[in-house]
């Protein structure tokens, strides 16, 4: 989800994503992120830092060994029904690992390579290989902790064996989910890097049965990410992107939403597209319209490409409430559009005839919308008239296909004056 200037789901313009889809408490108030967490936590000590790479330097003379391997997490994953049963081992790309000594001092520290391999060339007296959950990927750092007031950065552990492989494995029980959330983000660093500048860290704050009030969400460079027993989401790859997708607006991009309740409601424009645009990111970065939410016992699967909600058609999927672009409108008209716009023109849809692809994509995001000069017509602030007019007045996308877009969903929309 996404908050307002004032408040976004923790500070910033920012967004909230599943659960009931409430960015704030009842009450108005931020969600608590250090409620009963003052006992243990699943992760080896040490690290609380933004996962800064350090290195040891060169070390000191002796006998040399090289330490080499690969750090890899137990993945789970999905299909439109939720998760498969499937467990499956997958390279943690680009996280930082250090080799210790027996008194825990760090000798050397690199990143694993896409692949999750790693290598040292150290004194004989390396001991353990530790891999954090933080990666960094052309300058677009995340990482994630535990929710204490001093929290701490997961990692998992494995005794390092000289001149031969070391696996460093982290189980879905013990740290999968805090590397599947650094995957998921380096997937995404990936898919935006080469279209945006620097920003801050990202850090995930996540704990295994630990729900956060506002389901999982974003603000101020942070994203709370739910734990909670009835409804986890480190392993909800979707989720992740779409909250990171508020990270990216903020960032690189702009939306005027104000934040709050959203999930299968008809909301102002400008919070339709707020959180319209999130979910079309998290789709445009996996390469697919599917949106899962998984909860215990079911699953909410929105399919970006049909418009439906777990298989089934909406009537709320279309148009707005008083059939004017001021009206309110569903999340899903937004980034279903979104979508079309990125995807490839598809001869079963006559109706899509627009195919961005990734590049021009992005750029509309980010050269134009995290621009100054945006111009605002439909409801005030940025809403979805803004984003089809972009893409005739900035995309070049012609007219009639535009059009044809807006009159698939029923959204009332007339080519601009550019």
């Amino acid at each position: 989800m996404r908050r307002s200037l004032a408040l976004a789901c923790l500070v910033v313009a920012a967004g909230c994503g599943d659960d009931d889809g409430t960015d704030l408490a009842p009450d108005g108030s931020l969600p608590d992120l250090d409620a009963s967490l003052d006992g243990g936590v699943t992760t080896d000590g040490g690290g609380t830092d933004g996962g800064t790479e350090t290195d040891a330097g060169t070390p000191d003379a002796g006998t040399l060994a090289t330490y080499f391997g690969q750090v890899v997490y137990e993945d789970r994953p999905q299909d439109p029904s939720g998760f498969t049963g499937v467990v499956v081992d997958t390279p943690a790309p680009e996280v930082r690992v250090e080799l210790l000594d027996a008194g825990d001092e760090v000798l050397e520290t690199v990143r694993t390579d896409a692949e999750g391999r790693f290598a040292f060339e150290a004194k004989m007296d390396g001991v353990t290989v530790r891999a954090w959950a933080d990666t960094e990927h052309d300058g677009h750092q995340a990482v994630v902790t535990d929710r204490r007031r001093r929290a701490t950065t997961y990692s998992v552990s494995a005794p390092a064996v000289p001149d031969a492989e070391t696996l460093v494995r982290a189980t879905v029980d013990e740290g999968g989910g805090p590397f599947n959330i650094v995957a998921v983000s380096w997937e995404a660093f990936v898919a935006y890097a080469p279209y945006v500048g620097p920003a801050p860290t990202l850090t995930y704050r996540w704990e295994a049965a630990e729900p956060f009030g506002c389901g999982s969400c974003y603000g101020d460079d942070e994203i709370s990410l739910g734990g909670g027993l009835d409804d986890t989401d480190e392993y909800d790859d979707l989720i992740i992107l779409h909250e990171l997708g508020h990270y990216f607006v903020e960032h690189h991009s702009a939306d005027d939403s104000p934040g709050g309740s959203h999930r299968d409601q008809l909301v102002s424009p400008v919070l339709a597209y707020g959180e319209g645009i999130a979910y079309a990111f998290a789709a445009v970065v996996r390469g697919a319209p599917l949106i899962l939410d998984t909860f215990a016992g079911s699953v909410r699967s929105i399919d970006e490409e049909g418009v439906t909600l777990n298989g089934a058609d909406d009537p709320d999927f279309y148009g707005t409430t008083n059939g004017t672009a001021t009206g309110n409108l569903r999340e899903e008209v937004v980034s279903a559009i979104a979508w079309d716009a990125f995807d490839a023109a598809d001869p079963a849809e006559p109706f899509d005839r627009v195919s961005l692809g990734l590049e021009d994509w992005m750029r509309l995001l980010v050269e134009y919308f995290g621009s100054a000069g945006v111009t605002d017509r439909g409801a005030s602030g940025i809403d979805l008239t803004d984003f089809l007019d972009a893409l005739v007045c900035f995309s070049g996308v012609p007219a009639d296909d535009v059009a044809a877009l807006a009159q698939d969903r029923d959204f009332p929309w007339s080519a601009p004056d550019c």
